[in-house]
């Protein structure tokens, strides 16, 4: 978890990626090959990232399971971020990012969120930022914020279980810790180098809603394991 998101997740597409794309919207050889054309436009690309039939394909394709972690968790979070009325395309970016790069590929989710995360307590992130300098506390802040968004936007479940069976804090309480990481983050003068001071801050304003979509989305429409 010590890895920084990346943001940009269609430039990691690969080549089974476009061609699902090309799948999915083009019906005629024809329309695949005016779409090609179309895609070295990054402004065109994110555009037909967004169409409503690529989700669907994702849904009901055989192939979905041979598709990149970043093409399946940008466009499963663009579509659900954008029914909740969050359309910045940098916090479906840092999101996806996030989900693609830490959270847990639904081919290998046998394994319960524990075993393959550092830690499930946010004490461990305090004492560690106590014990840090200024440099290592935007890391620890960003790793802290972007551990709990995997956990409370695809693994929801698993953490009412142990609220449940075991006295842990509610879900509600991760929530929190996201945002408040994501914030101190962004205030980081870190986070302006980086050039993410802005969009820190805009996923932390609206992760809550967008949290809870993402829930529904993984409850409705995906099969995460644990």
């Amino acid at each position: 978890m010590m890895r920084f998101p990346r943001p940009g997740c269609w430039y990691r597409f690969t080549s089974a990626d476009w061609q699902f794309i090309r799948d999915a919207l083009a019906m005629t050889q024809r329309e695949k090959e005016s779409l090609v054309s179309l895609l070295d436009d990054p402004d065109t690309v994110r555009m037909i990232l967004d169409h409503p039939k690529l989700f669907e394909a994702l849904l009901v394709s055989r192939q979905a399971a041979f598709l990149s972690p970043e093409l399946f968790f940008y466009v499963t979070v663009r579509h659900t971020l954008k029914r909740v009325g969050v359309d910045d395309l940098e916090v479906a970016d840092y999101i996806a990012s996030v989900c693609a790069d830490f959270g847990l590929p639904a081919t290998a989710a046998q394994n319960l969120p524990e075993r393959k995360l550092e830690s499930l307590y946010s004490i461990d992130y305090i004492s560690a930022l106590e014990n840090a300098d200024s440099h290592q506390r935007f890391f620890i802040h960003v790793q802290c914020a972007n551990q709990f968004m995997v956990l409370t936007s695809l693994y929801p479940d698993f953490l009412r279980y142990r609220a449940e069976r075991r006295g842990a804090p509610k879900l509600e309480f991760y929530e929190q810790v996201v945002v408040s990481h994501l914030e101190a983050a962004g205030r980081h003068a870190l986070a302006e180098e980086f050039a993410l001071d802005d969009t820190l801050a805009h996923v932390a304003q609206v992760y809550p809603p967008a949290r809870r979509a993402m829930n529904h989305t993984v409850r409705e429409y995906l099969s995460l394991g644990a």
